[in-house]
């Protein structure tokens, strides 16, 4: 609607910047970030700080026959938790006059705010998919190759299925190198974008095993170490921390692992699948290092437990990573909707300031205007302050190899 004559106020411009925001951030559309409204919320009289915890379900373990967990004793069903905390603040500034305030929405919108949104929507981007790339265990692809076969695209829906992802809300963030490998390869491979983009939803490429497409230029590119030779140093070890002898060569934060002889289980009946269970790198290691971070933590599978691993690694088992020492590689991610949670928050208006705070669909974008008398100048900021991505569910999430 045209505002012909009459100033911009704060809240027609943060309103618009949330929907640019939305149209132009669509990782953010395709995770669970509904976590907002727990921010700063008020429960039995005390309001909640910056951090909240997301719960995840255990997984039940079943006993066969009729007697009561096979005659023994029913293991106790906790939940456990990870922390979603709001500690990223991102801005753009911006400098207009009376002239500037004059204008109808749209050619404001065109000519300042669609600009400042994208850069901002793009820097999101580009923080939420380093999150996510750095909490996924799971790979395809040969480290090398941009993937333009169906069959990699397939195996990637089919390590979902593997793991018990629904099949619902299931995301395909690709660069533009393997989209056009995808296009060149497989001309009728695709459904027209028409048919999934939404009124928020940007760079659609279509559906395919499942899984929707969307071409993406924030897409984290991970680079190995040189690190190799680590051997399991001590047998029956389970937790977070691999203890290693002493390799050569540094293994970087985000490289993927292997054990040999730990292959992963069926998420209910705990059964090895057949394949090696693969770890994430949470910190850098440096060479000749004698621990290992990792993520999940490796859990043995047992009668009463139900684990991720078929067993603790033995002793002097060899660790091997993922790709080729000393490369870079691009890493497209497929994921389930669940298998990250983020949050946006509210941030409020400060005194002396004018302003508005606008979400749309868990999306909260704060316009503020203040002055500076000595100069003679109105300067106006748009924030946002959000949460990275927390995995959930990690296994519900595949790094797509380039």
């Amino acid at each position: 609607m045209a505002n012909v004559g009459q100033a911009l106020t704060h809240q027609m411009i943060a309103r618009e910047a949330a929907k640019i925001l939305l149209e132009n951030n669509n990782v953010a559309n395709h995770i669970n970030i509904e976590r907002q409204k727990e921010f700063g919320e008020e429960v039995n009289g005390y309001k909640k700080g910056d951090t909240v915890k997301v719960a995840v379900p255990p997984v039940p373990v079943t006993y066969s026959g009729s007697s009561f967990a096979g005659g023994g004793s029913a293991p106790a069903a906790k939940e456990s938790y990870v922390d979603l905390t709001v500690d990223q603040q991102e801005h753009v500034p911006l400098t207009f006059t009376a002239k500037e305030k004059k204008l109808e929405l749209t050619e404001f919108s065109k000519r300042f705010l669609r600009p400042a949104m994208t850069s901002l929507a793009s820097k999101i981007n580009a923080v939420f998919l380093q999150a996510m790339y750095e909490q996924t265990p799971n790979v395809v692809g040969a480290w090398g190759t941009t993937p333009g076969s169906r069959a990699v695209w397939r195996n990637a829906a089919s390590t979902l299925d593997r793991f018990l992802a629904p099949e619902d809300d299931r995301y395909a963030h690709i660069s533009v190198d393997a989209s056009d490998a995808l296009a060149e390869t497989n001309s009728s491979l695709f459904h027209t974008a028409d048919e999934i983009r939404g009124e928020f939803s940007k760079n659609a490429i279509g559906t395919f095993a499942g899984l929707e497409f969307y071409k993406q230029l924030s897409l984290p590119v991970h680079a190995n170490g040189a690190g190799a030779g680590y051997l399991i140093n001590g047998a029956s070890q389970t937790g977070s921390t691999l203890t290693v002898d002493t390799g050569s060569g540094a293994i970087t934060k985000g490289s993927i692992i292997t054990i040999a002889g730990v292959n992963a289980v069926h998420p209910i009946t705990g059964a090895d699948l057949g394949i090696p269970a693969k770890f994430v790198v949470t910190a850098n290691v440096t060479s000749g290092a004698t621990s290992i971070p990792i993520y999940p933590a490796l859990i043995p599978n047992t009668t009463s437990v139900r684990g991720n691993v078929t067993a603790s690694p033995g002793d002097n088992a060899a660790i091997t990573v993922f790709g080729t020492a000393s490369q870079s590689k691009v890493q497209d991610l497929v994921f389930h909707r669940d298998a990250f949670a983020a949050a946006f928050a509210p941030l409020p208006v400060l005194a002396s300031c004018e302003g508005y705070t606008a979400s749309i669909k868990g999306i909260s974008v704060r316009v503020m205007t203040f002055g500076d008398g000595k100069s003679d100048e109105e300067h106006t900021r748009i924030d946002v302050l959000f949460a990275k991505p927390t995995a959930v569910r990690p296994y519900h999430s595949v790094r797509v190899t380039e």
